[in-house]
């Protein structure tokens, strides 16, 4: 009954499209991380009974628009509130954005049949993978609801200083796919389907046990400082003493701590205009034991380049230049082109230059901190950077574009598969939420509530060594889905062209 019922096609569309509307449901603030698996174990199985690469290509292109429709149309909220657009104009370009991004699941169906039809189960996983990856490397990427991260709180993320997010993101679509041999196969599929099941679960109990990367005996007492400021009053030429004032204040009784953080352009002034602030920062911490960061715009009056930076104070001043940048946000890709477009419609784009690639690191004689700035916690490959001369990796943000929306819990998801993956503790202070202190096995020890002023303060461990993540990357994982869909396709070919004759 079942069967028959599959071979409808506008039951098959309309389960391919249900699943994928369950997937930012694995995400947080949900944590049904199982919904994950359930969602690709319908996917893969709407594929298998597929005859033709187009349909397939239809049935993931309608996954992939539920899931990026749901766990990412916050995207409107920036446009719309922040962007000075319409409603209507901000949820076009929203839904026009998202429609791409359901190109990655939709090419991956249409891949899998079209090629490797005689050996499906095999490369699908392989495909989905690669599909994540090109996601997040195509237009400098977007990594976001990578499978993986789902999973930050399942026993599978013990496979993270391995493999990392991507890899997990492998295992996943492995165990989607056991379920269904389990379910719809045979005695022989079914033992060999449930064993791999097991030693999936009982490797990940193993590595539980294995520590990576150890304490080298130092702490750092640190203080996260959470202003709470609206975005839409944040740049209001009146603001920025206002908020220093706010900020000021909420550090006051921790300037005996070890390190004091502000979120991302928590000055929000160039730092070459900001000398009464500088000035002040700069006495409190000489007379205190505390070094002190902030976000803050920094200009290179000599090129005049624009820079979000991170402002280090300690005995002198130092930077750090966010790297990758956010198009559309941050700069304006296809300047020439699209500038006319954005000038019409009165749209503001912020024109940063990116920082240099190679400094990522403040080395400090308190410890070696790993650097990012908001957007780059979501590419693993640029915290791994940092390593393995980091000691704790810290990162500032401002969610605040995105209101009360999913995006600040999934962002801090992803930074807890970024402590994960290198073992190190990670410190996100953020303008209104969620800050958090993540210890090295991705446990949030403290956190921030959205929306108001706090400060949190905790003790924080300082690690040395290097997962087997942080030394090697995605490296040997994408050199063996490669590899393995190459030979996948070659042994394709000649089983097709025994068929033909």
């Amino acid at each position: 009954m079942l069967k028959n019922l599959f071979e409808k096609v506008y039951i098959k569309r309309l389960c391919a499209f249900f699943s994928g509307g369950l997937v930012p449901f694995a995400f947080s603030p949900f944590d049904f991380y199982f919904f994950s698996i359930f969602s690709l174990s319908i996917l893969f199985y709407l594929w298998s009974k597929t005859k033709t690469a187009r349909e397939s290509f239809i049935l993931g292109y309608l996954f992939g628009f539920a899931m990026f429709g749901i766990g990412v149309n916050w995207l409107h909220i920036s446009i719309e509130l922040f962007g000075n657009m319409h409603l209507i104009l901000s949820l076009l370009i929203t839904y026009l954005f998202i429609a791409f991004l359901a190109m990655y699941p939709a090419l991956c169906g249409y891949i899998a049949i079209k090629y490797f039809k005689s050996s499906l189960f095999v490369c699908m996983p392989i495909l989905w993978v690669i599909s994540e990856w090109l996601r997040g490397w195509i237009f400098t990427g977007f990594p976001w609801l990578n499978i993986g991260t789902s999973q930050t709180d399942s026993i599978l993320i013990n496979f993270a200083p391995i493999i990392g997010d991507y890899g997990i993101s492998l295992i996943v679509c492995i165990i989607s796919i056991t379920i269904l041999k389990i379910i719809f196969y045979k005695n022989r599929q079914r033992f060999i389907s449930l064993s791999l099941l097991i030693i999936i679960f009982l490797s990940s109990l193993v590595l539980n046990k294995i520590n990576w990367t150890k304490n080298n005996g130092a702490s750092l007492n640190v203080a996260l400082v959470q202003g709470a400021i609206p975005q839409e009053i944040k740049w209001q030429p009146d603001q920025d003493e206002k908020s220093y004032d706010i900020y000021k204040r909420l550090s006051e009784p921790f300037w005996s701590s070890d390190l004091i953080i502000w979120p991302e352009t928590a000055i929000s002034s160039k730092y070459h205009l900001a000398n009464n602030f500088i000035e002040e920062i700069d006495r409190k911490q000489k007379n205190s034991n505390a070094s002190f960061m902030t976000g803050i715009i920094n200009e290179d009056t000599s090129t005049n380049a624009y820079f979000n930076s991170i402002l280090l104070v300690d005995n002198n001043h130092h930077f750090y230049n966010k790297n990758h940048l956010v198009p559309f946000g941050e700069y304006l890709p296809l300047k020439d082109k699209l500038n006319r477009f954005f000038h019409f419609f009165n749209i503001p784009v912020s024109n940063f230059s990116p920082g240099k690639f190679k400094l990522k690191n403040f080395e400090t004689n308190k410890g070696n901190f790993g650097m990012s700035i908001c957007y780059e916690a979501a590419f693993g490959n640029q915290i791994s950077r940092s390593l393995p001369e980091a000691n704790v990796l810290i990162n500032v943000s401002n969610d605040a574009w995105f209101g009360d929306s999913m995006a600040p819990h999934q962002h801090l998801q992803i930074s807890r598969m970024r402590a994960i993956e290198n073992g190190r503790y990670f410190l996100r202070a953020t303008n209104n939420g969620i800050s958090a202190i993540i210890d090295n096995k991705g446990e949030v020890i403290s956190r921030s509530q959205q929306f108001k002023e706090h400060t949190l303060n905790s003790d924080v461990k300082l690690f040395i060594g290097a997962t087997p993540y942080s030394k090697y990357g995605n490296t040997f994982l994408l050199l063996f889905c490669t590899l393995f869909l190459v030979i996948n396709l070659i042994l394709n070919r000649k089983f097709n062209k025994k068929t033909i004759i």
